[in-house]
């Protein structure tokens, strides 16, 4: 019954809120360019681009309130 654990997990995939679906999307960009980046030949390693996604996701600290987008 392999050909219905995909429409499962597209349906458990919609029941989740829309901040941890992108919180989730969030968490793939470093898989997903370090596969990309092998693919070209141009490998490079994936603790980096967590390290610099951590990084560019924390906020510095400011004295004014940051404005939601």
């Amino acid at each position: 019954m392999r050909l219905m654990d995909w429409k499962q997990t597209i349906k458990r995939w919609r029941t989740l809120p829309p901040q941890e679906q992108a919180r989730i999307r969030r968490n793939r960009i470093p898989l997903n360019v370090a596969e990309s980046m092998a693919f070209e030949g141009e490998p490079v390693a994936l603790a980096t681009l967590q390290t610099e996604l951590a990084r560019l996701e924390t906020r510095p600290a400011t004295s004014k309130p940051v404005l939601a987008s």
